[in-house]
């Protein structure tokens, strides 16, 4: 869709509004679809944390109209190796092609930046069927990702081992990737 407009976020330049709404888009984005692996009321990431990742990391802004309603960022893994990640659409705007739109923004600017390969994780509970990751896991696929394994989320995060404590359910990660290609963008 044509008017959607995708910016690099920065604290110096982003209103506090546009701050709190992305903000809090995120947070309602990763409580509904991570209700089955942390539970009710979960938090992503705190907001000091979020302003962090502004700041350290490239997070980009997708505004429709002037209305916040997309957030991803991009995060470099090794040489020539991206991830993007915190990806939040709001609910009430599907099919508008804003996750598009952010995925390509990220796969861009990875390019840009040297970058060959994508890579992206889905957490999901491991002896339950959610509708919504099976969704997103094929959705991910017409995007151009592919699928290449799982591992427990301990096996994947060994350094966030307090974190794995608060899981309601034994979860996995499926991993994707995506070799980038200037001329396929």
């Amino acid at each position: 869709m044509s008017d959607i407009s995708i910016q690099r976020t920065s604290l110096k330049t982003i209103s506090k509004s546009d701050l709190e709404s992305q903000y809090a888009l995120l947070i309602h984005a990763y409580a509904e679809t991570e209700r089955e692996i942390w539970g009710e009321n979960y938090v992503r990431v705190s907001l000091e944390e979020y302003k962090q990742d502004i700041e350290k990391e490239i997070v980009f802004t997708a505004k429709l109209a002037d209305e916040v309603v997309g957030t991803i960022l991009l995060a470099p893994m090794g040489e020539r190796v991206f991830s993007f990640g915190l990806l939040a659409v709001d609910f009430s705007k599907k099919g508008y092609g804003i996750g598009r739109a952010l995925i390509k923004k990220a796969e861009q600017t990875a390019i840009e930046l040297g970058g060959l390969v994508m890579k992206i994780e889905i957490l999901k509970p491991k002896n339950q069927h959610v509708q919504f990751k099976q969704q997103l896991a094929e959705w991910y696929e017409r995007q151009g990702y592919e699928f290449t394994f799982s591992k427990s989320f301990i096996e994947l995060k060994p350094a966030k081992v307090e974190k794995a404590k608060e899981l309601k359910t034994e979860a996995v990660f499926d991993c994707y990737e995506k070799k980038l290609n200037s001329l396929s963008l």
